[in-house]
């Protein structure tokens, strides 16, 4: 099965799966950031400084974790950018499936279904293109002519 090598051009290709994934790993990663600090805060004030005040405690903390704090800070937007990456692995080819779908369904002539060489679900693709093969819906375009599409670029 052929497959394409282009580059998407957008980033999030499928806003409603994409987006919510990406909330969850944010909303991770800023709550293990705060449990972290808060259990580093603790341990300061039970095993090094019991009888400081909380203040004075919290202050100490900051003080000492601030480059672990900021590092951590840091790398959020990094993971939820390779999250992004990695999604458009699975995204792009099922929002490619769904159009491919929804033409076959109005009766409209399909292209050949190919998914970039790094996508999930190539078998998808290829089951896909059996089914449309069998069932003899018309298709408009040749493998060599869809893999060279640019509306493949954006998703």
């Amino acid at each position: 099965m052929a497959s394409t090598n282009t580059k998407r051009r957008k980033a999030l290709v499928d806003p409603e799966v994409q987006g919510g994934i990406l909330r969850k790993i944010a909303i991770h990663w800023v709550l293990f950031f705060i449990c972290n600090a808060m259990a580093l805060m603790i341990w300061i004030r039970l095993f090094e400084q019991p009888d400081a005040d909380w203040g004075q405690t919290f202050a100490d903390t900051i003080r000492r974790f601030l480059p672990f704090f900021i590092i951590t800070m840091a790398l959020i937007p990094a993971f939820v950018w390779d999250t992004l990456k990695l999604t458009n692995r699975f995204a792009g080819p099922i929002l490619r499936l769904r159009g491919a779908l929804s033409d076959a369904s109005a009766g409209r002539a399909i292209v050949p279904l190919y998914f970039r060489t790094n996508d999930f679900w190539q078998e998808i693709a290829e089951n896909f293109n059996s089914v449309m093969e069998r069932c003899s819906v018309p298709t408009v375009a040749t493998s060599e002519q869809a893999a060279d599409e640019t509306s493949e670029d954006d998703i």
